[in-house]
């Protein structure tokens, strides 16, 4: 319930018209005199801040809500009006976002659904086009909480078109950090990998061995495994803000990501959705160098911002993630990007205990996006006091709050590029405790 402060009046007329009622009757306006009403009950404290998916991907929709302090259990009926929200979006260089997909007509409730253009055909794209950042902003004004803070003040989050990097999208995807066996047993994050490592796979009884096109029709009542060497051809980096959790961690993708599994429903292995795998359903991992089912417990989806990585294999289509059998996303021919070169200029100012940087030169795609960095008092950063990921940035200041004392320090900082990570460029400075 709003708190309202001296001075600050609650209008009737003006509950009215925020709400769309020709007649100034409290009832009329509540839809209700089954108990008392109060003006109170319709009011907020403060306009917050937009909320939703800061990555819009090419031919796809994101949904954006402005949120408020304090509402009364009665705002409803004035949120639910698109007239008091004014929603735009401005952006320099190409808008891939068409006026149709963001008109107010889209709005309601204190929301609005983006959807992303074209920004290059996929079957002919021979270049990725950078993500195009742009900003959208929201004013509300009903007439009747103008008391509140931020009130008719444009709210705004920057958002980016990005590039589906060959149409891949957020399907078929695991997230970053993922763990893949290589051939020689090594195990890497799927992000770290790049075209022509050599990975584990299988072939399967029946699946042909290049099965983009029919893989989903295919299905066995034996496993009849083979060990088979995969070379990596493709890796496509994306966003996505919706992602299935198998077993606490075992495996998680986008809802779309292809899992070997052995069916509930009829007991035949086939390849299956992580969205459409249920508990009983048994996954299959390699333990001790042989294919086993492993029982589905538990499935939950996590809504949060994460970069999502696929892989397109050869020649067989299978490999492994966390030890379990996976489909690769089907094939391309598109070929990324480099990623950037290393940050330059790096410094350290002792008298504002500030490290600082450039960004590289070369911008691989389309321009950095965030730096990843850390601190360690070992050289191999093992084990970093401080660090971070996707810093907007280019510079921090250092503090004894991030636990520093006087002494040697080592300090590495690389840039993000659209999700291609570039090499690290480091530091060795001195820290004096104030």
């Amino acid at each position: 319930m709003a708190t309202l402060s001296s001075g600050d009046t609650l209008s009737l007329n003006n509950l009215a018209t925020a709400t769309d009622q020709s007649t100034k009757s409290m009832g009329t306006i509540a839809g209700s005199t089954a108990t008392p009403i109060s003006m109170s009950a319709f009011a907020i404290d403060s306009v917050g801040s937009l909320s939703g998916f800061t990555y819009v991907v090419e031919n796809t929709s994101e949904d954006y809500v402005l949120g408020f302090g304090a509402a009364g259990g009665r705002f409803v009926k004035i949120r639910e009006l698109k007239r008091n929200f004014d929603w735009s979006i401005t952006g320099g260089g190409t808008i891939y976002f068409t006026s149709a997909s963001y008109s107010q007509a889209a709005a309601g409730s204190g929301s609005l659904t983006i959807s992303a253009g074209e920004m290059k055909n996929a079957s002919t794209q021979t270049s990725l086009v950078g993500a195009t950042s742009h900003t959208l902003g929201v004013k509300f004004a009903d007439g009747f909480n103008d008391h509140a803070t931020n009130y008719n003040s444009n709210r705004t989050k920057t958002i980016y078109s990005v590039d589906s990097y060959d149409g891949n999208a957020a399907a078929l995807c695991l997230v970053s950090d993922s763990p893949i066996e290589k051939a020689d047993g090594t195990i890497v994050e799927v992000g770290d990998l790049s075209e022509g490592d050599v990975l584990k796979g299988y072939a399967l009884a029946g699946l042909p061995e290049d099965s983009d096109a029919n893989f989903y029709e295919w299905s066995s009542d034996t496993i009849g495994e083979t060990p088979k060497n995969v070379t990596v051809v493709n890796v496509t980096y994306s966003f996505s803000n919706k992602i299935y959790n198998i077993n606490n961690g075992a495996v998680k993708g986008t809802g779309e990501h292809p899992m070997l599994i052995k069916d509930a429903t009829d007991g035949l292995y086939r390849f299956k959705e992580l969205m459409l795998i249920e508990v009983g359903d048994k996954l299959v991992r390699e333990v001790d160098g042989s294919l086993v089912d492993i029982d589905v417990t538990s499935i939950t989806m996590e809504v949060s911002d994460v970069e999502i990585v696929s892989l397109d294999v050869e020649a067989q289509d299978t490999y492994l993630v966390n030890g379990y059998v996976t489909h690769n996303k089907g094939g391309n021919s598109h070929t990324d990007l480099a990623a950037p070169g290393a940050p330059s200029s790096i410094t350290y100012n002792a008298g504002a205990d500030t490290l600082s940087w450039t960004a590289p030169s070369s911008v691989g795609t389309g321009g950095i996006t965030a730096y990843d960095w850390a601190i360690d008092n070992n050289s191999d950063f093992s084990s970093p006091i401080v660090s971070e990921t996707e810093w907007s940035a280019t510079s921090i200041v250092v503090q004894a709050s991030n636990s520093l004392s006087t002494g040697t320090y080592y300090f590495r900082v690389r840039a993000i590029d659209q999700g291609l990570a570039g090499t690290y460029g480091t530091l060795t400075f001195n820290y004096v405790t104030p």
